[in-house]
């Protein structure tokens, strides 16, 4: 009975086919209902092949006798029709089962719809596996990126009947290409700017892409017509797209970020946040001690992830992607004699007191992490205890998640502890502005090139990035620095300042100010000498402290080191 049943639904399968292709029939169903409904409301199980209605489908799939025994757990019902989708696109029968698993995963809408039922699409997928197939994390952004040329794709068949990435790709349609772009990224004709200009942008990279891929393709072929092609859109979008698009959509962006507030955080939200996850993590630990239930492993995991992002200021995504290997692995060996020598005795205490973890940041760069004794004592607990918490032994993340196969998002974290620690600017304790944090504090500290390359390099990214983007705002440096210079050549006292640096600089003058900026101004000399904080070079709290958040007491090495000793 279940082979006759098996050989209908194969043959009603191929019938149905056929009736959906040329529109002429009448369809074979599993089971009849008394509504009827369109050829769209129906699907063929993936497993059987027998014909359901949609929102019916997930029922029959829980109890399908044509399952796999591997395929027996709960699929939920997004997850079905995705599935179902899959398996009726004759297109994805042409890529790996890796591009698979990524693209059963995105919800089942027509944007989805669109990218399976492109072959060029389905390429920039398999491109995009083939390089980051490797990082399970990289999914989200293949997803991202695939999702994003639907788009532009669903939107250039319903308006321009251009129907697949390839026909939009050619040279004779690249006008239609630029209208299509400016439309799915909000591009307004009367202000000149665009709503989603980063969309523009990547769309541009997308469409690139795809170009290469079918250039490629060409090559193997020796389709001398589709090289040809390909080569005048490469020639077009080299010398037109900046016109036309990119050049407009930097400058609506760079426009953005004119006027905005300086976003770093103060120092005294920064001393409730560790205080908070101090507590936090002994409260934690002591719960997973007296009784090892997810709860407990859960709550220490994240408020250890989250203590390790404060201290090093280190990008979230790259704490969740500490592997277990990684810190087990770490080197504890003693210090080198001859390194040993050069330090001071309190280098030395911190050299002893402070573990080393190196893992991989942004653009593969090695980076180190600094656990505390303290922060080791939590970690190990968390391994000791993994099996008993119901992490699976297939996850090979440091901070795990019970009963599944990924970690805890560190920005999740960091900006739940942040709103319960009871900080006045919760917002602004974020790992971004964190890392901003200390690039600032160290142009104040006035480091010399060599250290800047350290805190540089600690941190993640090149010495470029970090004058460019992290150092002090420039607001504050016009504000403190270049105003003292203006007023001095406004005054003719240029000649008495000669040999001098700016912060030596202090010109004599009484300026008129208003209410509000005396108010401010009290506030911030109030606030400097309640921190009992003086100026790096000159001794005194000058312009520059007082429009700046408090640095952090350097001191909470020492207290740390002494209160473990």
């Amino acid at each position: 009975m279940k082979m006759l049943i098996k050989l209908r639904n194969k043959g009603n399968h191929k019938h149905n086919s056929e009736v959906l292709a040329s529109g002429v029939g009448s369809l074979k169903l599993r089971r009849t209902s008394k509504k009827k409904y369109n050829a769209k409301d129906y699907i063929h199980c993936m497993y059987c092949q027998a014909l359901y209605l949609r929102r019916d489908l997930w029922r029959h799939v829980r109890k399908c006798s044509s399952k796999a025994v591997e395929a027996t757990s709960e699929i939920g019902r997004k997850k079905v029709l995705s599935l179902a989708s899959m398996n009726e696109s004759a297109l994805c029968q042409q890529i790996s089962p890796g591009v698979w698993s990524v693209l059963a995963v995105m919800k089942d809408d027509e944007i989805t719809s669109t990218v399976r039922s492109d072959f060029s699409i389905l390429q920039l997928a398999q491109s995009f596996f083939n390089k980051y197939g490797q990082d399970p994390t990289k999914y989200d952004y293949i997803r991202q990126r695939l999702r994003e040329s639907g788009r532009l794709l669903l939107t250039l068949r319903k308006e321009f009947s251009i129907h697949s990435l390839e026909d939009a790709v050619r040279p004779e349609n690249f006008d239609v290409v630029i209208k299509a772009v400016k439309k799915v990224s909000g591009y307004d004709e009367e202000k000149h700017c665009y709503r989603t200009p980063s969309l523009a942008l990547k769309l541009g990279h997308s469409l690139q892409k795809v170009s290469d891929i079918l250039h490629c393709r060409a090559l193997m072929a020796q389709d001398s017509t589709l090289i040809k092609s390909t080569q005048s859109f490469k020639t077009l979008y080299a010398t037109k797209w900046s016109e036309l698009i990119s050049h407009t959509a930097l400058t609506t962006l760079n426009e953005q970020q004119f006027n905005k507030p300086s976003t770093l955080p103060f120092t005294e939200d920064v001393q409730r946040l560790h205080r908070h996850l101090e507590k936090t993590t002994e409260q934690a630990l002591k719960d997973l001690e007296d009784n090892s239930s997810p709860k407990s492993y859960s709550e220490l995991c994240k408020a250890t992830m989250a203590n390790i992002i404060l201290f090093n200021r280190r990008r979230g995504g790259e704490i969740s992607k500490m592997t277990m290997n990684g810190f087990l692995e770490r080197d504890t060996s003693p210090l080198h004699k001859d390194v040993a020598f050069g330090l001071t005795e309190f280098e030395l205490r911190l050299c002893q007191h402070f573990s080393r973890v190196e893992l991989r940041g942004k653009r593969g760069r090695k980076v180190a992490v600094l656990l505390s004794p303290d922060m080791v004592n939590a970690i190990t607990r968390l391994i000791e205890k993994r099996k008993d918490c119901g992490v699976l032994a297939e996850n090979l993340f440091l901070f795990a998640r019970p009963h599944c196969l990924t970690p805890y998002r560190g920005q999740d974290c960091l900006r739940f502890y942040a709103s319960e620690c009871g900080a006045e600017n919760p917002e602004l304790l974020r790992s971004m502005q964190l890392r901003k944090h200390v690039a600032t504090l160290s142009q104040i500290l006035n480091l010399k090139n060599h250290e800047l390359d350290q805190v540089a390099n600690f941190l993640g990214h090149d010495i470029r990035v970090h004058r460019e983007y992290y150092r002090l705002p420039e607001a504050t440096t016009q504000l403190a620095k270049i105003s003292k210079l203006l007023l001095a050549m406004e005054k003719g006292s240029l000649r008495s300042l000669q040999g001098k640096t700016l912060d030596e600089n202090e010109i004599e003058d009484n300026l008129q100010l208003t209410d509000s900026d005396a108010e401010s101004e009290v506030d911030a000399e109030s606030e400097v000498d309640e921190a009992n904080l003086t100026h790096p070079q000159t001794g005194s709290a000058g312009p520059l402290m007082a429009r700046q958040p408090v640095e952090e007491p350097p001191l909470s090495i020492i207290t740390i080191i002494t209160s473990t000793k």
